[in-house]
């Protein structure tokens, strides 16, 4: 359905997610991966991937360095009848995995995906600020210790 629309490196960029994708659908390859992989130039794995952005075949997101891709469950009841063209239904790569999820949406799955992830950076800012209030303690125990000693003791 949408390999005409992507072209064919539309759709080896949608294989190397698809092939970097976990169960959840979601992946992180670099563009470079990624052009190294199916053999094109980061500029064209760029311009694919905001094509398939725009027309709904993949979400991308942030992570704190890289780019997170997820894959989109494509919607098969568009697709035409191979009997009709003539032409074989393609599929593009992805295995749909939402019999997997037991119900669960991609919004949900997105959304489960961004808590969990929000939950771990809250975590690591809580034990931050733990950390830095042991060392203020540490420090100020310290420089109560260096204030007793007298211009003539050394240290």
């Amino acid at each position: 359905e949408y390999g005409s629309t992507i072209g064919p490196i539309g759709i080896a960029i949608y294989n190397c997610l698809a092939e970097h994708a976990n169960q959840e659908g979601f992946c992180f390859p670099s563009h470079k991966t990624i052009a190294d992989k199916i053999g094109t130039s980061i500029s064209s794995v760029q311009r694919g991937i905001r094509q398939m952005i725009k027309l709904g075949i993949i979400r991308k997101g942030r992570r704190r360095y890289s780019n997170v891709y997820y894959l989109l469950k494509l919607d098969r009841s568009v697709r035409p009848n191979s009997n009709k063209t003539g032409q074989p239904d393609l599929h593009i790569g992805h295995t749909d995995r939402s019999d997997q999820s037991a119900g669960t949406t991609n919004k949900n799955k997105e959304k489960d995906f961004i808590n969990k992830n929000y939950a771990r950076d809250q975590k690591t800012g809580d034990n931050l600020a733990e950390m830095r209030e042991v060392l203020v303690a540490k420090m100020s125990m310290n420089g109560d210790k260096r204030r007793t000693r007298t211009a003539t003791e050394e240290p």
